[in-house]
């Protein structure tokens, strides 16, 4: 990582390209083409594409993004003329996270079929110069034009998820949201939509657009802030409450009128080293608990803690709600 080739690459990218180079480096620089095929079969080598190599431990800690991206990466180099990414395989170029996404073969706009291949799915579409972005020397489509086209395709609980990315990144900076960016955006995509009145997906994007916040720290908050939503819940996403030190703790949700607090808390917080740091899984325990303690007495109100399965339909969310005592409307709002 410390080659210059990787200095100007995107982090997520960079971490693909440095296990796929490692990985082909090493195998087809150690072992015969007998020994390589031979791994291949018995799983411990991924192959990806006609050419691309993987070792199975790295390949199975990849989430499914990262494995699509490591298939794109490899399908640009082995294109005889430079592809233009498109739908999932822009997103996971643009670094716009996926929520749910179980995998596929990368997507690209093509001039002749829109058959899926083994290798591609193609896509004829009318697409400007202006729509389109170079993502580390791969053509991809821009995130608006991406966000567009994934309406056609994809659930709203993937859309929210891309959206709130993609806005956070134009409109964010720290905890400052610059709310006249996000007006700026959201007319723009309305126009868009407008023009496009009649095409699939357009009414999803437009929902999509309307609920697009900047304040979303990640997916999981997204998808809970959509199933809120639906739910006809009023919520005020990362809340804020003075601290015992003097700084400030941000709440991911308010339910308004309840009296009631919300963290959706991802596995990665209490397991993942980058965020744990020199802290054990136990004291990251203990120093939450710690936190919501100090917010209950501070607001008087019930903190209530939710993670990735409690969201996975509308319907789930509701019954944990309910089972913290939050009250649900029997009527669900109308999009």
């Amino acid at each position: 990582m410390d080659s210059p080739r990787f200095m100007s690459l995107p982090a997520h990218i960079a971490t693909i390209i440095t296990a796929l180079d490692r990985a082909e480096h090493r195998l087809r620089g150690e072992l015969s083409k007998r020994r390589l095929a031979e791994r291949i079969r018995t799983g411990h080598v991924i192959r990806i594409g006609r050419s691309g190599l993987a070792e199975s431990e790295v390949w199975s800690q990849w989430h499914p993004q990262q494995r699509h991206l490591a298939a794109v990466l490899v399908a640009h180099r082995e294109s005889r003329s430079a592809p233009i990414f498109s739908h999932v395989s822009a997103a996971a170029l643009l670094g716009l996270p996926l929520w749910g996404f179980r995998g596929s073969v990368p997507h690209v706009l093509a001039r002749s079929t829109h058959a899926r291949t083994g290798a591609l799915a193609r896509h004829v579409m009318p697409v400007s110069e202006a729509e389109l972005v170079e993502i580390a020397g791969i053509r991809c489509t821009a995130p608006d034009r991406t966000l567009f086209d994934l309406a056609a395709r994809e659930r709203e609980e993937l859309l929210v998820g891309v959206a709130d990315a993609h806005v956070r990144g134009l409109a964010r900076s720290a905890r400052r949201v610059d709310e006249a960016v996000v007006l700026d955006w959201r007319g723009q995509m309305l126009e868009h939509a407008q023009r496009s009145s009649g095409r699939r997906g357009v009414q999803k994007f437009r929902r999509i657009v309307g609920l697009a916040d900047p304040r979303a720290d990640s997916p999981l908050e997204s998808v809970s802030r959509l199933h809120f939503h639906r739910l006809d819940i009023d919520v005020e996403p990362q809340f804020e409450i003075p601290n015992e030190g003097g700084g400030t703790y941000y709440v991911d949700f308010r339910l308004l009128g309840q009296n009631i607090l919300g963290e959706c808390d991802g596995a990665q917080k209490y397991l993942d080293p980058q965020m744990l740091g020199a802290r054990t899984p136990g004291e990251a325990v203990l120093r939450e608990k710690r936190r919501d303690d100090w917010i209950s007495g501070y607001t008087r109100g019930r903190m209530i803690h939710w993670g990735a399965r409690d969201v996975r339909t509308t319907d789930t969310f509701a019954q944990v709600l309910r089972r913290y005592g939050v009250h649900v409307p029997l009527r669900r709002r109308e999009s």
